[in-house]
């Protein structure tokens, strides 16, 4: 009840609270010098800003009160510490549904599947292992929405081939087979040959524009290309792909088209003679009566004499296939079936650019309802 002794406690004990603040604060700051001394600490550098720094003294009050209650955690092993710390920030700055399910899948590991993992993450990092995985699985999503768009009645008749089909094929041309490269994309087969000349280091000079046997300059949809095996290093293996809107039936007329690509450069004075293998493929959903006549039964339309040119007639449903037989083994291991909602969107969100703004009708020009039916 005694006023003055009353100010005289009151200011003693914020002396008090404030040094022992200020006592806990050097103590903090000397944990978190020590953290970032051992190389444990979560964050590099200096904060950038105000926001920053105010995340970093949230997650130091935390983390120190935090690893007072972790049995051991001072004695432990520097990676055991480091990891804990960053899982505490991890906690605090994103989703914790996310890392909740991230830690039960690794809890929920047998004893065998956890020496497994700690044994590859040796000899590899988490993230190579997500990235592999995720491009086994956004293979398998592409395959099933290109099937859905390629087959589905009223997707097909859709499908643009020049802006959309060639373009998504044009990023995605593993679908062909692992061993080719895109080279050349959309270009005069003049350009084709300029290529051949470059990947095979010849000294041959293209100056005029190579056309096909009706006089008019072609256009090749894609060219992939590959060095043939390392025991022939003196050979270069060509794959020439003339894309059709699934709707286009190969007949009669297309089967001229991929053949009077291939005749003009086998025919072409300046690569006569050179060691290079060419397969041409015309390539659509199905073949007419026609093409199922010339085409023998591995699809062959032609082959040259020597073995070195072979022109194909393809169907998308052999392609699609060929791919998801390669990914299988793959798709088991992961046991991931993609369903055909979640591909459709993984297609239309990471192609977004080829399905924005498509006019349905007449955007193409080619005089072909809308869609373009190439060169």
């Amino acid at each position: 009840m005694n006023v003055p002794l009353q100010a005289a406690c009151d200011q003693a004990i914020e002396k008090v609270k404030n040094y022992f603040k200020e006592r806990a604060d050097e103590d903090a700051q000397e944990q978190v010098n020590a953290w970032k001394q051992e190389q444990i600490y979560p964050y590099e550098g200096e904060p950038r800003n105000n926001i920053e720094d105010a995340e970093r003294k949230i997650f130091n009050v935390v983390a120190i009160s935090a690893t007072k209650h972790i049995p051991d955690f001072s004695s432990g092993s520097r990676k055991n510490k480091e990891f804990q710390l960053r899982m505490l920030r991890q906690a605090m700055e994103r989703n914790p549904e996310e890392l909740q399910l991230i830690l039960k899948e690794v809890l929920d590991l047998s004893q065998k599947e956890q020496k497994e993992l700690a044994k590859l993450l040796e000899e590899t990092t988490l993230g190579a292992i997500i990235s592999a995985s995720k491009m086994v699985a956004d293979r398998l999503k592409f395959l099933t929405a290109l099937e859905e768009h390629l087959f589905e009645s009223e997707k097909k008749k859709h499908l643009k081939e020049r802006s959309q089909l060639h373009r998504m094929l044009a990023e995605n041309t593993w679908i062909f087979g692992e061993e080719f490269n895109l080279t050349v994309d959309d270009q005069s087969l003049t350009e084709v040959l300029r290529k051949h000349a470059e990947l095979g280091k010849m000294d041959i000079k293209i100056d005029e524009p190579v056309k096909r046997i009706d006089g008019r300059i072609g256009i090749i949809d894609l060219m992939l290309s590959r060095a043939v095996p390392r025991n022939r290093t003196d050979e270069l293996e060509h794959l020439v792909v003339e894309l059709k809107a699934p709707k286009v039936v190969i007949g009669q007329k297309e089967i001229n088209q991929i053949e009077s690509y291939a005749f003009a450069v086998a025919d072409d004075e300046r690569f006569r003679g050179l060691k290079t293998r060419w397969d041409f493929w015309i390539l659509s959903n199905e073949l007419d009566g026609f093409a199922k006549k010339k085409v023998n039964s591995l699809g062959v339309l032609h082959k040259s004499d020597d073995g070195m040119m072979t022109i194909w007639a393809k169907t998308w449903s052999e392609i699609i296939h060929s791919s998801r037989i390669r990914l299988r083994f793959f798709q088991e291991k992961l046991q991931y079936q993609p369903d055909i909602t979640t591909s459709l969107r993984h297609i239309q969100d990471t192609y977004k650019a080829y399905f924005e703004g498509v006019v349905i009708d007449g955007d193409d020009n080619d005089g072909n309802g809308g869609i373009n039916t190439g060169g």
